[in-house]
């Protein structure tokens, strides 16, 4: 009996460490602010694509990122919509199938760049 006892005892205990220890974290949102000059494809995008994309897109899958390839694969592929950017098929993969693969930070400066046109600069 007094061995039940202290097996329960003990549970309750360890119960109460383990979920009186957990505390719910809630992080304000992330406000980016837009940059003064515009966004360049070279200088900003492509970076992006050869950091977090071109393990994957490099010539094997759709689209091709590769730096000598990424602009027009985007461009002639469909994945952008400049005259509704966040419908753009890349924004919805962005925040789709693949929103771990970049920060809300990379993400929002490639919409920008959508915005802006999609100018190849």
């Amino acid at each position: 009996m007094k061995r039940l006892f202290y097996l329960l005892f003990a549970g309750i205990f360890a119960g109460i460490l383990l979920f009186g220890s957990c505390e719910k974290v809630v992080y304000p949102p992330v406000v980016i602010e837009p940059p003064d000059t515009a966004v360049s494809y070279s200088l900003d995008i492509q970076p992006i694509w050869n950091d977090k994309c071109v393990n994957c897109h490099g010539g094997s899958r759709d689209p091709d990122l590769r730096q000598e390839n990424s602009y027009d694969a985007l461009t002639n592929g469909g994945y952008i919509n400049t005259s509704e950017p966040e419908e753009s098929e890349l924004m919805k993969k962005l925040y789709g199938s693949h929103d771990s693969r970049a920060l809300e930070a990379e993400k929002q400066l490639i919409l920008l760049w959508i915005e802006e046109g999609a100018k190849n600069n």
